[in-house]
């Protein structure tokens, strides 16, 4: 099985779950699914498994996946927390003085970051690169901080669905996300830029933003979806707003 056609797969089913196809608590049978999709069950099962991770659906013993229930303004609370954690992350992370190995990721994934930037497009396949990038990324901030009650509150706060630095929404296609990607590109080597000048204020605020503007463009691209009436749930999550 090619990566490109796994990633494909998490796509669509991923915009199926946002779109609300899946009713709450629905449980999502591999082989029908497989069947409408046009694919063999090896990339519907491991799309699920990736979909899971991302807050998206729960899985038991026996009973395999379900379409996890959440409202919207769970979600956005959320992202304000893990802004107010990752900010005191980034002060931290100053005060004890930035270490290299964190250094040495964060600029890893900038390099990771400005190469897919520098395609002038955004893929299938790329999607998948990026969000790993993604998620690297705010781990790195999280460790150079050095604090391991912080790094366990940030990981509960990221099972909530969409939530974790790597579960990216793309609820407007390739193009869009592309435009929202170089704009992220540049939020990040502004956060560099401050914890490798020990700007640790300038940082907190910085990443704080950061998880602001993601709140606020997840929340409308909900929105729009329900405002479009393609959905009746979004994320098989109740949508109450407001």
């Amino acid at each position: 099985m090619q990566s490109t056609e796994l990633e494909r797969v998490t796509l669509l089913l991923r915009q199926m779950i946002m779109a609300g196809e899946f009713v709450p608590g629905a449980r999502i049978a591999e082989i029908p699914l497989a069947s409408r999709l046009g694919v063999s069950r090896t990339p519907v099962r491991l799309a699920l498994g990736i979909l899971e991770q991302e807050g998206l659906l729960t899985s038991a013993p026996h009973k395999g996946f379900c379409v996890r229930e959440i409202t919207i303004d769970e979600i956005a609370d959320a992202f304000d927390v893990r802004g107010a954690l990752e900010a005191l992350a980034c002060r931290r992370a100053v005060e004890r003085g930035l270490d290299v190995a964190s250094r040495i990721v964060l600029e890893e994934c900038l390099a990771l970051g400005e190469a897919l930037v520098a395609k002038g497009a955004l893929t299938e396949a790329d999607t998948r690169s990026w969000s790993e990038m993604n998620a690297r990324f705010h781990e790195a901030i999280v460790a150079a901080s050095r604090n391991i009650p912080l790094a366990n509150a940030l990981a509960f706060v990221g099972r909530l669905p969409l939530v974790s630095p790597g579960a990216i929404a793309f609820t407007q296609g390739l193009e869009a996300a592309f435009q929202n990607m170089q704009k992220v590109q540049a939020e990040h080597r502004d956060i560099v830029d401050a914890l490798v000048n020990g700007q640790a204020s300038r940082a907190a605020a910085l990443v704080q933003e950061h998880a602001y503007k993601s709140r606020e463009k997840l929340r409308r691209g909900l929105e729009r979806l329900r405002g479009e009436q393609i959905v009746a749930n979004v994320p098989g999550l109740k949508l109450v707003v407001g």
